[in-house]
């Protein structure tokens, strides 16, 4: 028996798998650009990879590892009510009502971009992983800033692992993104290491060992960091595992062999320098309270009904009108026509999953700006550097740990 197709679930929300770019441009026009961008960088990156020679194989079992295994982590978390805290906007293709296609390409970027330019040092395994984690967090933080700000998705109020936030973005969320690079980068060094051609066996033995454990060995180092702030993710967490990561990273610089740039490089530090840019244009150019964002978001329902996550840790339940912090309102609703029978006096009724959310101004643009500019500015830099600064007079790519 075949299982129901992604176009036929949830059949009384009013979501599309297919949607106008120019509607959405309508009331969401940043979401428009972030998203065809990340599908670009990730074609590039296949493009990329494909182009890679004898290491073709090498460089595809990155990009079909980051697809899976960022997929299975993002529908994992999506699947499990106790750590269900975000809600993506409806992007104009859409493989569930909660799954844009682009996310599983925001994984393949984030996690191709600074696996493969890691690898162009040559460090020894573990000082691989650490850069690869730090070097995923540059470039997966602006991104994490202006999603947030532009309703690209939305978090749940009042959960604790994403309540310490910085430009808006949860601390939590940084941790995540520098321990799971890492462990996808190290798994995937290990399973490799062997098998400088990557035989069609060590492919499949490399795609399952990603998907079964990155998750798993990020969890576990995400529980112990947490413990520095008092068993959720904090400042000193973070600082921390930066600091940690840094210096593994360091260690291992002494003993890098850098390659020189490689067959399509070049398209991929373009790629990098375009989704920098793109990302402080539209914090520059966009509103953020001319956005909104009409899809499923964190139930509404009355205030402060206590509910507990995974960890033990106490939450609301429900988002309430008359006490949440979020960078979204329902003010725009109230200058617009009823929104159908998920509304009720200009409010989502309770029990409603499915409402429109309206963008906030800035609190402080120059802040923002600052901040993001100051990251892309960083990441442009990290990966001109990568890709194409660190050349020797001779030799061939060698691959992680070869030094």
């Amino acid at each position: 028996m075949l299982a129901t197709p992604p176009w036929k679930l949830a059949p009384d929300l009013p979501w599309h798998v297919f949607t106008s770019p120019l509607s959405k441009w309508a009331v969401q026009p940043s979401f428009v650009i972030g998203e065809y961008l990340f599908m670009a960088c990730a074609a590039v990156a296949l493009v990329h990879a494909l182009l890679q020679g004898e290491q073709r194989r090498r460089h595809l079992l990155v990009w079909f590892g980051a697809l899976l295994a960022g997929t299975a982590n993002d529908m994992i978390f999506m699947a499990l009510p106790l750590v269900d805290n975000f809600w993506q906007a409806q992007a104009t293709v859409m493989l569930t009502p909660r799954l844009p296609l682009y996310i599983p390409c925001v994984y393949l970027c984030f996690m191709y971009f600074p696996t493969v330019s890691t690898w162009r040092l040559n460090l020894p395994p573990l000082s691989c992983a650490a850069l690869t984690g730090l070097a995923a967090l540059v470039f997966y933080a602006p991104y994490d800033i202006v999603g947030a700000k532009f309703l690209w998705w939305t978090w749940h109020d009042t959960d604790l692992p994403i309540a310490n936030r910085l430009l808006g973005a949860p601390i939590g969320s940084s941790l995540w993104i520098i321990t799971f690079t890492a462990t996808f980068a190290w798994l995937l060094n290990r399973v490799i290491s062997g098998d400088k051609a990557v035989s069609k066996r060590t492919f499949v033995r490399g795609l399952v060992v990603v998907a079964a454990l990155s998750s798993l060995i990020m969890v576990l180092q995400m529980t112990a960091i947490q413990q520095l702030d008092g068993g959720i993710p904090g400042i000193r967490g973070l600082l921390g595992v930066i600091a940690l990561y840094g210096g593994i990273a360091f260690a291992g610089w002494r003993r890098a062999l850098p390659d020189a740039p490689r067959k399509g490089d070049r398209a991929l530090i373009a790629a990098a320098l375009l989704y920098f840019a793109t990302l402080m244009v539209v914090l520059a150019v966009f509103d953020p309270q001319t956005h909104r964002s009409a899809s499923l978001h964190q139930t509404y329902g009355p205030c402060h009904v206590k509910a507990t996550d995974i960890a033990g840790h106490v939450r609301y339940r429900y988002l309430c009108a008359d006490d949440f912090d979020e960078d979204f309102s329902f003010e725009c609703i109230n200058r617009e026509a009823p929104q159908g029978p998920w509304f009720i006096n200009k409010r989502p009724a309770a029990g409603s999953e499915w409402y429109t959310v309206c963008g906030r101004p800035h609190k402080s643009f120059s802040r923002w700006m600052l901040g993001v500019s100051a990251l892309c500015l960083l990441g442009m830099l990290l990966y001109s550097y990568l890709l194409g600064g660190v050349c020797r007079e001779s030799g061939g790519f060698q691959g992680p740990g070869s030094a």
